[in-house]
């Protein structure tokens, strides 16, 4: 009667061993689970520092680019200060030399204009000699001036150039060096070709014509500063001196001005002229022009001045031939109505200091195209090898062998976590007048961040996976 019960013994152990491997299958996949998850998250946060990390550099090159062309701008203030100076020095000693020669006398022009102005004509006296610091191949100022130079075309141009023509490399290994940073196995790689990039054609070189921007920006930054503005001033006598014209007085004209000529050479012009009123039955009223002082400095000789009143060779004196009858002669001056010093600007451009510069340099820009949408931008995968996630399969480092080499499902790609990050334009304190500031690279106000990964960069990135989207 025994039998029966004996033959049904043991069949319990079965469903255990069963249970047993069922509980141990699950606990391996459990295992490789979260291994998975771990690598997942891990490989993911280091892809976010290594593309905020791109998107960092672009940031500081943008800077740097900015930096760079307001350096720009600061130099060719410094030579405008620079070729300023050397006209004042030239104006200076010509006024001193005709102080010292009484053409005119300081007593007639104190007596015409007042006290204050035959004391300023005087003071000439301590000014002799300052047009040798002018002289561009030797003086202390044409130095200044050449060095300027060579700071611009030779050292920030270059310096732009070559952060511009670098910027995508330099991502590249930033990226390459944060990752590298998180694994030291070189298990896990960025792709070389990203998945969304707007760096292509976003900078570019603004030469030639295009120069202009940096023009307005140069001429901006001038009117700062009270030397570099124009220099004209005019005094009249108090009492009339001729019967045929009683309206008209004797004038004291004061003209100076430094100019930007085109894109290419700085120019500064000071003359100071005594301009006396005169008649005769031929040609009734005019202007004698008695020059008190005259200076000129520009950065290229070749340079024309059409836009001043003045002739190439002025003679020294005008003691062979009346004033009047050569202008006529020889010019087409206004003796009467015109309000230059044309017999000053002919002394001061004949004798003035030619040094060499180069004019503006090219400078980096953004692209015009890029108006619409002036954001960096992209996005960028990375994968890790299945060999070095620790899980059980039989290539990882903790992987059976035999029948205990179990998959966790990574297929020939192994694991892989795509990040994206922008770099875009923001001030940290809006403007003073309200207005709102397009991005540019004048103002370093560009700053880095990660960005949301688009649906077509996550296709994108499973189809490199090998898996359909």
């Amino acid at each position: 009667m025994r039998a029966p019960y004996r033959s049904q013994a043991g069949q319990a152990l079965v469903l255990a061993v069963a249970l047993l491997a069922a509980v141990a299958a699950g606990l391996v996949q459990l295992f490789d689970g979260g291994q998975l998850l771990r690598e997942k998250v891990r490989l993911a946060r280091a892809l976010d520092a290594a593309a905020y990390s791109g998107a960092l550099v672009q940031a500081r090159s943008l800077n740097f680019l900015a930096y760079a062309n307001r350096a720009l701008v600061a130099h060719q203030v410094g030579m405008a200060h620079a070729i300023t100076l050397a006209s004042w020095a030239r104006f200076g000693d010509t006024q001193a030399r005709r102080l010292a020669s009484s053409n005119p006398p300081a007593s007639l022009i104190g007596g015409l204009f007042g006290a204050a102005h035959g004391r300023a004509y005087r003071s000439a006296a301590g000014a002799a000699g300052a047009g040798s610091a002018a002289d561009w191949s030797e003086g202390a100022l044409a130095r200044a001036f050449a060095e300027h130079d060579r700071v611009v075309h030779d050292v920030l141009v270059r310096a732009q150039a070559a952060v511009q023509q670098s910027l995508a490399d330099a991502r590249m290994r930033t990226m390459q060096a944060v990752l590298a940073a998180h694994y030291d196995d070189g298990a896990t790689r960025l792709d070389a070709a990203l998945l969304a990039d707007t760096l292509p054609g976003f900078v570019v070189r603004h030469g030639g014509e295009a120069r202009g921007r940096l023009k307005d920006m140069v001429e901006e930054a001038n009117a700062h500063y009270g030397f570099l503005a124009p220099r004209d001033h005019d005094r009249r006598s108090l009492l009339p001196t001729e019967w045929r014209c009683p309206w008209l007085r004797h004038e004291l004209r004061r003209r100076g001005a430094t100019s930007l000529m085109g894109l290419d050479a700085w120019r500064s012009v000071d003359t100071l002229s005594f301009h006396a009123l005169r008649s005769n039955r031929w040609i009734g009223c005019y202007y004698r022009e008695y020059p008190m002082g005259w200076g000129s400095a520009k950065s290229d000789a070749a340079l024309a001045d059409d836009d001043l009143p003045h002739i190439d060779e002025p003679p020294e004196d005008f003691s062979d031939q009346d004033f009047w009858r050569w202008v006529g002669a020889h010019t087409d001056w206004n003796l009467l109505d015109g309000t230059a010093n044309p017999l000053g600007n002919s002394f001061a451009l004949s004798q003035g200091v030619a040094w060499q510069g180069r004019g503006l340099p090219p400078y980096a820009g953004i692209a015009g195209k890029r108006a619409a949408d002036p954001t960096l931008r992209f996005a960028v995968r990375a994968t890790r090898a299945a060999a070095a996630m620790r899980t059980t399969d039989a290539a990882g480092p903790r992987g059976g062998t035999g029948r205990l080499a179990f998959g966790a499902g990574l297929g020939a790609g192994g694991l892989a976590a795509v990040s994206a990050a922008s770099t875009y334009y923001r001030r940290p304190v809006g403007r003073a007048d309200g207005n709102a500031e397009r991005p540019n690279l004048f103002m370093p106000y560009w700053q880095a961040s990660l960005s949301p990964v688009a649906a077509a960069e996550r296709e994108q990135a499973w189809r490199r996976q090998g898996v359909a989207w």
